[in-house]
């Protein structure tokens, strides 16, 4: 057996969190003990959610964040969660994960530590298109942590002075403030695949913002509550990621006339799906609601707090239930029912339990068997057929010991199993949802209606991975893949050569070509940066600000990341004029400094000279603020075997030149530069990269 990593949440922990017990007092609004004289509220709520910017080389980062706590402008420090979750940062890079909904004293907060605890930590890494299980190191001792006992690291970070989140007191009422964990893991360490087991070295680098850098759907995951049709509202008890036991607090959320509902095998519309959840079983009906918020402020109160609008709701049996346990993963082949994954997460859901499987695993579907496409209201009628080969899908049945030698194994059961989802019993809801997958390569020729292009990856795995035989006939090839473009047209900028990215599903198992691949989206190198909105039915959306669209499933902001050989260099900037700067590619210590744009990867050192990065030109507003960011990694955390606490923080500004400056500054021969990630906008054209984010660690 080569699965690695089960996780259990520990049964001692199934009770409320600090944070979320608060949320109680702030729910009984003129309960003794909850306000102070004339009932005005000194409590507000902390929106905690969390996301990650990943980098291709990772299959898997397993991680569990332990708490955060917020320390307010009078240095009073204030738990704002304490309820840890085990959390796979590969899975939430394109959504933010609402952690918690929880209770905070009244005053602005200008710092935050975040605890992660690698003591457990399963890091896989890509080669050859294929999972390999890493070893995990610390970057500093080079100790792996599974074997130095606890391996924690308490990082602190300050908020952007210009964006501090603010708890008002309110009398009748609540001030919230929305607060956003960004895990950045291209800064945060360095893997060696020199040997047959890789090594990474972690040193962990993250930020935290009042207004988030990105625009993605906030997901939010957990038991339904309470409904109201009348005011369009459900309610949910937050249980975030893989949580089967702790309820973090609770949220409403609003529905829209085009949130698209899939509940137990069955989509549905606006307030027709709201109708049938509401008749859906309270406490037990786990619900996956994927929302933008929208900021609202009450001038008689002086407080924000804000709402969050349903784009898409997943729910009932097709999301997850008692009978049933789940599979995601990648369909690189098909055999009659039998589905073969890649890149898989196995979820035992009545045990707590998931696992990182690095061993292709088997899926067996059959007439019983229900399919659904999540966001999508145009694909009805789907059937095992519909599951093809480059495919992303998410499957629910039972799993059962295999005997046909299949490796793929979970901890629980002690052996290999694959996962029936026939569906074929009364416990064995048997479903399959297809997700949007992206796929890149470059465009060959192109018509009305479709194209035909040279396939190298399908969701960053590289096409010779992928066995179409069966997918249809003729059975496609990767060098010339055929393409139904659903009505969209390429942009007009568009030539044969160009690297072109598409969002879809593949045409249905047994069919006849063309097409072998249904997009419903479909840019080249520039849109795909901006790009964003509903993918199939939910309703039009308007692109977001913050560089990427509403939905960001369908969008790839350029990544550049840079790295130096330790000890670093003093002096990684070039033609630094205080609002721009470039990466001085002549430094001897740089070892690493690349564009990626999804799966493309441009080396700086191919470029005519080293990039332009400038700030953005958009503006702060309630729903984005650019996040720019350094500091010194070692000084700024606390790990587990430290006597004292960090003597620095991670510093954070929504202002480019006032990074630009607090950056050159800190730089010192002492104080050397490591690693760089910017995320933003990169044109070729002008060999320019606008960046919405900068992380720049020492």
């Amino acid at each position: 057996m080569a699965s690695i990593g089960t996780f259990v949440h520990p049964r001692l922990r199934k009770t409320l969190s600090k944070a979320a017990i608060a949320l109680v007092c702030v729910g009984a609004i003129f309960a003794a003990g909850c306000h102070g004289q004339g009932n005005i509220s000194y409590y507000g709520v902390a929106w905690v959610t969390v996301t990650s910017d990943t980098i291709p080389v990772y299959a898997a980062y397993i991680v569990t964040i332990d708490s955060i706590t917020l320390t307010r402008s009078d240095n009073v420090a204030v738990t704002a969660v304490s309820t840890p979750e085990v959390v796979d940062l590969t899975q939430i890079h394109n959504i933010a994960e609402m952690w918690s909904s929880g209770a905070v004293p009244d005053g602005t907060y200008v710092s935050a530590t975040i605890t992660l605890d690698y003591t457990n930590a399963v890091i896989a890494v890509m080669q050859n298109g294929v999972p390999v299980t890493a070893t995990v190191d610390d970057y500093t001792t080079k100790t792996t942590c599974a074997d130095s006992g606890p391996c924690t690291y308490a990082i602190t970070v300050n908020f952007d002075p210009l964006t501090q989140p603010t708890i008002t007191p309110t009398f009748a009422s609540t001030s919230a403030a929305l607060m956003n964990v960004d895990f950045d893991l291209a800064a945060s360490g360095t893997v060696d695949m020199s040997t047959a087991v890789p090594t990474v070295y972690v040193r962990p680098y993250m930020t935290i913002g009042h207004l988030p850098a990105d625009t993605k759907l906030i997901r939010v995951r957990g038991p339904l509550a309470n409904s109201s049709v009348d005011v369009n509202t459900y309610t949910v008890y937050i249980r975030p990621f893989y949580d089967e036991a702790n309820n973090i607090g609770q949220l409403t959320l609003f529905s829209q006339p085009n949130t698209v509902y899939t509940l137990n095998g069955a989509t549905y519309v606006g307030s027709d799906g709201l109708s049938h959840l509401s008749v859906l079983s309270a406490g037990s009906t786990i619900t996956a609601g994927y929302t933008t918020f929208q900021p609202d402020y009450n001038p008689l109160n002086g407080a924000y707090a804000g709402r969050f609008n349903l784009q898409y709701v997943v729910a009932g049996s097709t999301l997850e239930d008692i009978y049933t346990n789940g599979i995601t993963g990648d369909v690189i082949a098909r055999t009659g029912d039998t589905l073969t994954l890649r890149g898989s997460t196995l979820i035992v859901t009545t045990d707590d339990t998931f696992q990182y499987s690095v061993d292709d695993c088997l899926v067996v579907v059959g007439s019983g068997t229900i399919v659904t496409a999540d966001d999508n209201s145009l694909l009805q009628n789907l059937t095992p057929s519909s599951i093809a080969v480059g495919d992303h899908i998410t499957a629910r049945g039972n799993y059962k010991q295999s005997t046909t030698g299949q490796t793929c194994g979970l901890a629980t059961f002690g052996e290999s199993v694959y996962l029936d989802s026939t569906g074929t019993t009364a416990t064995n809801t048997g479903s399959v949802r297809l997700q949007p997958n992206e796929v890149f390569g470059t465009l060959v020729s192109s018509a009305a209606g479709g194209l035909v292009m040279d396939v190298s990856t399908i969701d960053n795995l590289p096409a010779s991975v992928f066995d179409f035989a069966g997918n249809a006939t003729p059975t496609p090839v990767a060098s010339a893949f055929s393409v139904d473009t659903e009505g969209l047209t390429l942009p007009p900028s568009t030539v044969p050569g160009d690297p072109i990215w598409l969002s879809g599903y593949a045409a249905p198992f047994g069919s006849t070509a063309p097409p072998d691949f249904l997009s419903f989206a479909l840019n080249n190198q520039t849109t795909v940066q901006t790009a964003g909105g509903s993918l199939g039915g939910g309703g039009p959306m308007t692109p977001g600000i913050g560089g990427c669209g509403v939905g960001s499933q369908v969008c790839d902001p350029a990544i550049m990341q840079v790295t130096w050989n330790a000890p670093g260099t003093a002096t990684p900037l070039s033609a630094n004029t205080g609002s721009s700067f470039s990466i001085n590619l002549a430094n001897a210590a740089l070892a690493s400094a690349v564009i990626r744009v999804g799966p493309q990867t441009i080396t700086l050192q191919s470029l005519p000279a080293s990039p332009t990065i400038v700030g953005t030109g958009l503006v702060v507003t309630q729903t984005f603020a650019p996040r720019y960011s350094w500091g010194n990694v070692a000084t700024s955390t606390t790990p587990s075997t430290a006597t004292t606490s960090s003597t620095t923080a991670l510093d954070a500004t929504s202002d480019f030149s006032t990074f630009v400056s607090g950056l050159t500054s800190a730089l010192s021969t002492t104080n050397p530069a490591l690693q760089m990630m910017a995320r933003g906008i990169y044109d070729p054209a002008t060999n320019t990269f606008t960046a919405t984010a900068v992380d720049f660690a020492l």
